[in-house]
């Protein structure tokens, strides 16, 4: 690992000073950070979450959603908009934060040098330094670019510049341009689903379309430096410095409270594997070096003095620096906890722990959630507030299909449309329908599935929820995808995603890429698979959704593995096995490890494969789910059968077997039984087989599983041929074929005509064999199964020139 840093991680050797000249081109990047220091003392998002939390949640709960490493400052945003402050009002606290620190009056001396700055804050504080900087009869000169149409209308800083003005490019937007007094709140990015609105296919988080003109022309050939990020908020910035190559170089200031200045460059590195191994920030700066052709810095500083004696004196050396406290405000400001608190004064618990369980819901904490849903839902109880109890119902609900529980479930569901009936809330009952749908296509009643889908998108589309139609179409779509109706599967996935896009709802956004991407990769289409599967891909990982990133890994892995790129289709399998271990999900990891195991089968070493196959079997005991234990035995078993050692085989097929019979799967049941048949047909036992055989051939008859009962048939029939037993395989032959011929599987009709034509052949009624054998003959022939048509060919041959004249048979 050390020997992986210092590759990639150099101390630079040359001086402050060949970074920053007065003579080049720099462009400034700054984030929340520049203005948490005095005399601003702008809260930090991370002091917003925990204040947001104490008043918004349960007090017993705010520390466990804090320590929670995924929660993010516009996921929680995004739940108390829509649960308790649509307006977003917290965010009004920014209007009385007027007093700018150092930092803002160093970017405003810089704007009226003329370099460029863009930020990502929703503050005033560089404006208000530009105000304080500037004469009276020049402040109107201050261009906000905030709105889209400041960015489509002035794209180019140098002319802005050249015609005397002095912009600053806010490019997460704010509520009002403090200079021209227009309100322009439709303009902020706060939320997780604002981060997706407006993006271009394929790019769900670069910036908006309409900005890269600007964005362009702001760090074309130039060093952008940047300040004010922490190594875990690059989220919203992340994948805009990734679209940068026309960068001349890149300085990356992040805080230190060590007075010390450690200058670091970045170098390339081919070894991408070891990169998750890094701290966050370094990850990403090691990521956007090995992605460009452009240099990269590190400078670890305390911020602000580092500015006030090192950057003001390099690059506005004839300046004094600014004196802060002459231009602060005398009015007291308020600490932030103590301006909301009349906002969000007495909200109701029930209400706080609705917003505790969609948080605990959304980051997948499934205890959490079910604790927050069980008191909720008592304490509705106690106070008799029908309404929202159907709230914690679902959760409920949710978590038990989560589970399997599919009875309580179904039970908790109808509970909860029971309650919304009652009180006419046709919002509610959307959401009930939806869930009791999903419930039904678990339980594989498809037709009831879909009445509920269809009936919950009426009413999304008569109450204007674009939300809750998206998701109906998804799920409709998913029902006719589990039907093999791909191209209405398609139809309605697309109409979902194009909805999804709108609202910006990320995480719906990924799951609709993924299912369109299994629809692609289900016609064929693998291109189109892949493009899909890896923009969901881009989506979940900057979302931090682990679980997401293992499904869509091994998406792509099975298209790599499908096209027969093994080394591509392992490597995202390995991804997996340590996504799972950062997860410490045994059992994911032990479906991974079976995926890599599976590879190694297909490229032929089977020994690689069995070890593979082992290591999960052997998590899955640990954990003890019974039909993955039987499912790797099965495997293992495989591997055993194809090496010949087909008493080992049995031993693992006949545990599977046992196991299957256990849990009441009757559809695995019937599966190894046909596999120990097979090894029992290999070691020459043909009356074990045929028992075997004919087990599973009752099981796939009460299933309704007719591919699998004609393969039973077809197997039954040839150890009564093998026996002499002629006139019953006949019978089983034709009970085969008339199987086959319903399912219209013409290569397993052209199987059966053979075997019947061979019976007749046996017994000496040549004119019934040659009709069968002519019909395997035409079948074989319109599949384009040359090598089987010579065969029979051969045969037909053979019984002509043994009769000579067609006629006499």
């Amino acid at each position: 690992m050390n020997m992986y840093n210092n590759e990639i991680f150099e101390t630079f050797d040359g001086d402050l000073e060949d970074l920053f000249t007065p003579e080049n081109k720099y462009t400034f990047l700054v984030g929340a950070g520049i203005s948490m220091d005095s005399p601003t003392n702008m809260p930090s998002a991370m002091q917003i979450v925990r204040t947001l939390l104490e008043f918004c949640t349960p007090p017993e709960e705010v520390e466990n959603l804090l320590s929670l490493n995924l929660l993010r400052y516009e996921l929680v945003v995004e739940k108390i908009q829509q649960i308790f402050d649509e307006d977003l009002k917290f965010m009004d606290y920014i209007e009385l934060v007027t007093s700018a620190n150092l930092i803002h009056y160093f970017l405003a001396r810089l704007i009226v040098r003329g370099y460029y700055v863009i930020t990502t804050n929703f503050d005033y504080l560089i404006e208000r330094a530009l105000i304080n900087t500037l004469p009276e009869n020049q402040r109107f000169n201050i261009y906000p670019i905030i709105t889209k149409e400041d960015f489509l209308s002035f794209q180019e800083p140098k002319r802005l510049i050249e015609t005397g003005k002095y912009p600053v490019f806010k490019i997460h937007g704010s509520k009002r341009n403090i200079i021209t007094g227009e309100l322009t709140q439709d303009s902020l990015i706060t939320t997780i689903s604002a981060l997706g609105r407006e993006r271009e296919e394929g790019v769900t988080f670069a910036i908006e379309p309409y900005k890269k003109p600007a964005v362009y022309n702001i760090m074309n050939d130039r060093t952008l430096v940047i300040m004010g990020y922490s190594g875990s908020d690059d989220f919203d910035i992340g994948p805009m410095l990734k679209e940068l190559p026309f960068l001349s170089r890149l300085i990356w200031i992040e805080h230190s409270f060590d007075e010390e200045i450690k200058i670091t460059k970045i170098n390339k590195t081919t070894n991408l594997n070891e990169l998750g191994k890094l701290p966050r920030s370094k990850r990403f700066l090691a990521e956007i070096r090995t992605g460009g052709d452009f240099d990269i810095f590190l400078i670890n500083a305390h911020t602000i003095n580092f500015i006030k004696n090192k950057l003001w004196k390099q690059l506005l050396s004839n300046l004094e620096i600014y004196d802060v406290e002459s231009a602060k405000s005398k009015i007291h400001i308020p600490g932030f906890r103590e301006w909301i608190a009349p906002l969000y004064k007495d909200l109701p618990i029930l209400e706080k722990y609705r917003l505790a369980c969609q948080l605990y819901y959304f980051l997948k904490e499934i205890d959490a959630t079910i604790r927050c849903s069980e008191i909720g839902k008592n304490l509705a109880d106690k106070m008799g507030d029908e309404a929202i109890k159907s709230h914690f119902q679902n959760f409920l609900g949710m978590i038990n299909l989560i589970r399997g529980n599919y009875d309580q479930a179904l039970e908790q569901y109808y509970d909860s449309l029971r309650i919304d009936e009652q009180f006419d809330n046709l919002a509610g009952k959307t959401t009930d329908l939806s869930n009791i749908g999903s419930a039904y296509i678990t339980l594989g009643r498809y037709e009831d599935a879909l009445e509920r889908f269809e009936e919950a998108l009426r009413i999304c589309e008569q109450i204007g929820d674009f939300e809750g139609k998206a998701a109906d179409l998804n799920n409709i779509g998913r029902i006719h995808e589990i039907l093999g109706e791909f191209d209405l599967a398609l139809k309605n996935y697309t109409e979902a995603l194009q909805i999804t896009s709108e609202l910006g709802d990320l995480g719906k956004k990924a799951t609709l890429l993924n299912n369109i991407g299994m629809i692609y990769g289900a016609k064929g289409e693998f291109d189109l698979a892949l493009k899909n599967y890896e923009e969901a891909l881009h989506i979940t990982d900057q979302l931090g959704d682990l679980y997401g990133k293992i499904i869509l890994l091994n998406n792509i892995g099975r298209v790599h593995d499908e096209h027969q790129n093994y080394d591509t289709a392992i490597e995202m399998y390995e991804k997996t096995i340590n996504i799972a271990e950062q997860l410490g999900d045994l059992s994911k990891k032990a479906g991974c490890l079976n995926n890599v195991g599976s590879i190694y089968l297909a490229r032929g070493n089977s020994e690689l494969a069995l070890e593979k196959y082992k290591e999960a079997l052997k998590i899955e005991e640990r954990l003890g789910d019974p039909l993955m234990i039987a499912i790797y035995l099965n495997n293992i078993g495989m591997i055993y059968a194809s090496q010949g050692k087909l008493d080992a085989a049995l031993t693992n097929y006949e545990t599977a077997l046992q196991i299957a019979e256990e849990i009441g799967d009757n559809s695995k049941v019937a599966l190894f039984l046909t596999k120990i048949g097979g090894i029992y047909i290999n070691k020459n036992e043909f009356q074990i087989a045929l028992e075997k055989y004919e087990r599973a051939e009752r099981h796939y008859k009460q299933l309704g599983d007719s591919p699998n009962r004609a393969a039973c048939l077809s197997n039954i029939g040839k150890i009564n041929e093998n026996f002499g037993h002629y006139d019953i395989a006949l019978k089983i032959y034709k009970k085969t074929l008339e199987i086959d011929d319903e399912l219209e599987d013409f290569m397993s009709k052209a199987s059966d005509f053979n075997n019947i034509g061979k019976i007749y052949e046996i017994q000496e009624k040549y004119k019934e064999a040659m009709n069968n054998y002519e019909q395997a003959l035409d079948l074989f022939n319109h599949l384009g199964q040359q090598q089987y048509a010579e065969y029979i060919q051969g045969i037909i041959d053979k019984l002509k020139k043994k009769f000579n004249d067609y006629s006499v048979i």
